[in-house]
């Protein structure tokens, strides 16, 4: 829920970086109710038979994050825009169980539950080293039984400072040796209806390692090819300059870089007000150009109002953005 960008390819004069270093560090985390007090997952038990076996959901890939009450503001979402997502992103305390009963209503319509699992002041170092050994392992265990395929990100934007899980507060080395930890516990579970996404926030080489900005490379919390099924970028269309090529771009050749996976825009969104059509045809032309799998649009109220709900034009927009790219999956079929 933060936003970086790459300046147009232009270098700031060094005399004015220390001050617009400490401006963007300021506008990085959009502080809305949802990112700050998780909300709680209830573990509702339900019949695997109901959903073993769901279609497969194929890129380009539409998602949402609505917040809670998910199911109410999930069916609001779908009402309005008339797109029903293939991705429904949760975010998800770490130590809260599984919903089961979440996950299977999503299967039911044709798409995948996210988990954004948030290990908000839980030591990672008690998780790479077994002390939370027994809460992984029946959460495992709960995915399992399930046999919904969801997408799990452990730790989103670890390369931004505005978490307890991420820089400043936690060594790469640690996260790193926490992620792999959990992989090893879903693997040895055979939780194997997961797609392991690792998410990280966009950051501006012309700004990394400066006093203020606080967002490192996100190849130093790479945890490796192996522990990774595909990657998640993270940026917000705020400024009337950005669009998907600056905020995109440079991230997306690096992150080629570092490993050849899929990768999902996994939190996006443009502000209600003027611009905010223009920068949803942005989103929309660029996911149709690259060969980003997909977006999730975060539909909150948070430091600016992302949601498109009673915006007509955006609305417009986004069901035409989504309609061009349900033509290029059904050509792929």
């Amino acid at each position: 829920m933060k936003i970086g960008r790459v300046l147009g390819g232009t270098v700031v004069a060094l005399l004015i970086i220390p001050v617009i270093a400490a401006v963007v560090a300021v506008r990085l985390h959009d502080p809305s109710p949802s990112s700050r007090s998780l909300p709680q997952a209830h573990h509702v038990a339900t019949s695997s038979a109901a959903c073993a076996r769901p279609a497969p959901i194929r890129p380009p890939l539409i998602g949402v994050a609505t917040g809670p009450p998910m199911g109410r503001n999930l069916a609001r979402f779908t009402r309005i825009t008339k797109v029903q997502p293939q991705i429904v992103a949760e975010y998800l305390q770490f130590g809260d169980r599984y919903n089961s009963a979440m996950a299977c209503q999503i299967a039911r319509a044709r798409g995948e539950l996210l988990i954004q699992w948030d290990p908000t002041g839980v030591s990672l170092q008690k998780i790479a080293t077994g002390g939370w050994d027994r809460y992984i392992a029946r959460f495992a265990r709960d995915v399992r039984v399930a046999r919904v395929p969801i997408v799990l990100s452990f730790g989103h934007e670890m390369n931004g400072f505005w978490y307890s899980w991420g820089n400043r507060h936690v060594s790469p080395r640690t996260f790193i040796a926490a992620w792999r930890h959990v992989y090893r516990l879903f693997a040895t579970a055979g939780a194997s209806n997961v797609t392991w996404c690792w998410d990280v926030n966009v950051w501006l080489p012309a700004f990394a390692g400066k006093a203020g900005y606080g967002i490192t490379s996100a190849r130093r919390w790479w945890p490796g090819a192996r522990y990774v099924q595909w990657i998640g970028l993270d940026s917000y269309f705020e400024t009337p300059s950005d669009t998907f090529h600056s905020l995109f771009a440079y991230n997306l050749r690096a992150l080629h870089r570092i490993a050849h996976k899929p990768v999902l825009i996994a939190e996006t969104a443009a502000a209600q007000g003027p611009l905010q059509v223009r920068q949803i045809r942005s989103l929309f032309s660029g996911l149709r150009r690259t060969k980003v799998i997909g977006a999730v649009w975060f539909d909150k109220i948070g430091r600016e109002n992302w949601q498109l709900e009673g915006q007509p034009a955006a609305i417009a927009a986004f069901r035409a953005g989504a309609g061009s790219l349900a033509l290029i999956r059904e050509d792929r079929a």
